[in-house]
């Protein structure tokens, strides 16, 4: 009876230590700053590429990149790259999104590529990173959630050859940040589970 009642309060000794550092420290995955400039690098960007797995990041990168083309020209135009993009397939990858039509029919087969293969982060970077050698891409944004950014740059990055400039865009998510993610239970769970898989691949890969 000692030993189970020894047993019991080791274990939940260690689910409170647990607890309390995911408290204190998983706020770490939003201690990142975004370095992309419009007017600095939009002439720069070959490819704006979207990890598609959440509401709202489709249509910022749809909205960046009409503005890196805009300053690049239509005969220069960049690529947009959806990955991930699950089941939606084609245009209602955007339509699920509320992307409206003018934008999409500015569209064609050679500025829009939809990857649909991949089923997470590693996946994600590595299927686009083979894109990026075949077509020579050296200027790439990375457009994804607050509280993916993180982990996404530090993955995509050593996935991609080392002469490719990496510039980063964040979707702003609600409470998603380094002094929100506490006020709801949703941003509390999203926010750890994501701490932990940061911390798995910041120190095993």
């Amino acid at each position: 009876m000692k030993f189970l009642t020894l047993l019991f309060s080791l274990l939940a000794g260690s689910l409170l230590a647990a607890a309390g550092f995911m408290w204190l420290g998983a706020g770490e995955i939003y201690d990142y700053q975004d370095s992309f400039d419009l007017a600095r690098d939009g002439q720069e960007i070959e490819v704006v590429v979207v990890l598609a797995g959440g509401k709202g990041r489709i249509p910022l990168a749809v909205d960046l990149w009409k503005k890196i083309r805009a300053r690049r020209g239509e005969k220069n135009e960049p690529v947009l790259f959806l990955s991930g993009v699950g089941p939606y397939t084609g245009v209602e990858a955007f339509r699920s999104q509320g992307v409206p039509e003018e934008t999409i029919r500015l569209f064609t087969g050679t500025n829009l590529v939809f990857e649909n293969v991949s089923e997470n982060t590693f996946e994600n970077a590595q299927l686009f990173a083979s894109f990026a050698r075949q077509k020579s891409w050296k200027k790439v944004l990375l457009v994804t959630a607050s509280y993916h950014m993180r982990r996404a740059e530090f993955i995509l990055r050593r996935a991609l050859d080392r002469d490719v400039q990496l510039k980063t865009e964040t979707l702003d998510a609600g409470h998603f940040g380094r002094n929100e993610w506490r006020k709801d239970a949703y941003s509390i769970r999203v926010t750890a589970i994501e701490y932990i898989k940061w911390l798995y691949y910041r120190y095993s890969y």
